[in-house]
C-alpha cells in the first residue's frame, strides 16, 4: 500500500497503476525531509513519469505547486482519482515526457525542483540529460534523477537508499 507520508494529505492511500514502480517509502521520506529544509517557501515541483503520483502528490501535500507528467492513460486516470482522494491541487499533464519538455521550455515554464523517475528500461542518463538541457529549473533549484544504485553518473550529488539512488544536480 502506497500512502502520502506527510503534509496535508498524510496517510491517504494511493491507487497504483500496473505500469508504475512507486518510489520506496525510505527514499521519499529522505527526499522530502531534505526538500522541506532546503525550500521552506516550497515553490514549483515537476514530477516526470509520475506513475501513481507518489512523489508529485507528496510534493503537493508538502505545499509545493505540483505538475505531474505521465503518458500512460491508466496511470493518468488513477492520478486524477488519487488527486480527488487526497483533496490536493496539482496539474496533471497527459503527455510523454519527450513532448512535454520542449513544450514547457517554449512556454517559459520554470520549476524549483524537477524530479524524474523514468522506467528503468529507458536510457536513464539520456533521459536525465534531456531534462538538464531543458533549462526548466530556476537558479538554486534542483534536478533529481531516481535510478538503480548500480548506475553511477559522472556528475551531481549521489544518495543511496536501498536498491535505489538519487542523483541531485543544482541549477
Amino acid at each position: 500500500m502506497v500512502r502520502i507520508l506527510g503534509g496535508k494529505a498524510k496517510g491517504v492511500p494511493l491507487k497504483v497503476p500496473a505500469s508504475a514502480r512507486p518510489s520506496p517509502v525510505r527514499l521519499r521520506k529522505a527526499l522530502f525531509d531534505y526538500l522541506r529544509l532546503r525550500y521552506p517557501r516550497r515553490g514549483r515541483f515537476l514530477d516526470l513519469y509520475a506513475g501513481s503520483g507518489a512523489v508529485g502528490l507528496e510534493a503537493a501535500s508538502e505545499g509545493f505547486e505540483a505538475t505531474l507528467v505521465e503518458k500512460d492513460q491508466e496511470a493518468v486516470a488513477l492520478l486524477r482519482e488519487n488527486l480527488r482522494r487526497t483533496g490536493l491541487r496539482a496539474r496533471i499533464v497527459p503527455l510523454p515526457v519527450e513532448v512535454f519538455l520542449p513544450e514547457a521550455k517554449a512556454r517559459g515554464e520554470r520549476y524549483t525542483v524537477a524530479f524524474m523517475a523514468p522506467p528503468y528500461p529507458l536510457d536513464l542518463v539520456q533521459a536525465f540529460q534531456a531534462l538538464l538541457g531543458s533549462g526548466l529549473v530556476e537558479k538554486g533549484g534542483l534536478y533529481i534523477l531516481q535510478h538503480p544504485k548500480d548506475l553511477h553518473l559522472p556528475f551531481g550529488e549521489r544518495r543511496v537508499y536501498g536498491e535505489n539512488a538519487l542523483t541531485l544536480v543544482e541549477a
